[in-house]
């Protein structure tokens, strides 16, 4: 069974207090206040990537797609108990042996930060009968998982724009919404949908494009 998969993540608040301190590391800045300028400066870039770090951002939204359904799943609140709950759902979808895994940039982005989420949050794949992540990650084999901006890139790392490969294959495009404003659109409603519509598209063009390059690229 196809299940084409797309998360969306968002810093942590919780985790803004345990991020390593900044320093001023140029040299030529001698006055206290540029100092504390630049200090605050690179402060302010360590929050804006958190959402990227599993050790300092958290999984809000989660998207499947299957020839049989979609399906959005996104947490209400920023806590670790709602995130717990959509890891724990991801893991008991995993459990099933039957399922293939499709992603954009899974092997780089998506797996790992739910696998480490999960650790972070005490989730064990084990105890839904998921497989670990070295299952989904074989270099040298999609059996499992299919990761097809690795596929597309014929094996090697070059980093390709999911946009990018829809707009040429399929002539479709991702949502236009600005990511870095996710976690104050989870404070409402309405932000909450717009965040899973960006998803499910993400996922959907994922499942289009495995559709028009399986038995090409792979089989």
């Amino acid at each position: 069974m196809i299940v084409a998969l797309d998360i969306e993540t968002i810093p942590n608040a919780d985790m803004v207090s345990r991020l390593p301190e900044c320093e001023c590391t140029d040299a030529r800045i001698k006055d206290p206040a540029k100092i504390a300028a630049h200090i605050e400066e690179k402060k302010a870039k360590q929050v804006d990537r958190m959402a990227l770090d599993p050790l300092y951002g958290r999984v809000c939204c989660v998207a499947l797609v299957s020839p049989e359904k979609n399906d959005v799943r996104i947490i209400t609140e920023c806590n670790d108990e709602q995130e717990q709950g959509i890891i724990q759902s991801l893991m008991d979808t995993f459990s099933n042996p039957e399922i293939r895994l499709v992603t954009w940039n899974g092997n780089g982005f998506d797996l790992p930060f739910i696998y480490r989420r999960a650790l972070a949050l005490g989730v064990s794949p084990k105890h839904f009968g998921a497989p670990p992540l070295s299952t989904w990650t074989k270099k040298y084999n999609n059996d499992r998982h299919i990761d097809l901006m690795r596929e597309w890139a014929c094996g090697g790392t070059e980093f390709t724009k999911l946009d990018s490969v829809a707009a040429a294959l399929l002539g479709a495009h991702k949502h236009d919404v600005d990511v870095t404003k996710f976690a104050e659109m989870m404070k409402t409603e309405e932000g909450r949908k717009e965040i899973a519509d960006y998803c499910l598209q993400d996922t959907k063009l994922t499942y289009q494009i495995f559709e028009r390059c399986l038995g090409t690229l792979f089989v």
